[in-house]
C-alpha cells in the first residue's frame, strides 16, 4: 500500500516555510481534500509540487482544522508549528 496521494494543484491554499529558527526552516503546503467526505484542512510537509497537481507523501501530514472557514481564522503560529509537527511524524 503506496503512502502517497496525488490531489489537483488547486487543493492546495497555501505553500510557506516556516519562520522561526527552533522550527528548521522545513516546507510545507496546506491543502484540503476535495475527494474526502470531511474535506478537513490538512498541512503536509513532503511534497512535490508539480504543475497540474500535487503528491503527497501521507506519513508526513497532519490535520489543521475541520473547514476552510476555521483554517482562515488560524494565526501563522499555530500552522507552521503544526508543519513541524507533521515533518517530525514522519521522521519518526
Amino acid at each position: 500500500m503506496s503512502s502517497y496521494i496525488e490531489l489537483p494543484v488547486s487543493n492546495v491554499l497555501k505553500e510557506g516555510v516556516t519562520t522561526k529558527p527552533e522550527l528548521c526552516d522545513k516546507w510545507y503546503v496546506v491543502y484540503v481534500n476535495k475527494s474526502d467526505s470531511r474535506q478537513k484542512v490538512r498541512v503536509n510537509t513532503d511534497y512535490l509540487l508539480y504543475d497540474s497537481y500535487v503528491r503527497l507523501n501521507m506519513n508526513y501530514d497532519r490535520g489543521l482544522c475541520d473547514t476552510i472557514e476555521q483554517y482562515h481564522e488560524l494565526d501563522l503560529p499555530y500552522i507552521e508549528s503544526q508543519a513541524y509537527g507533521a515533518w517530525m511524524d514522519g521522521a519518526r
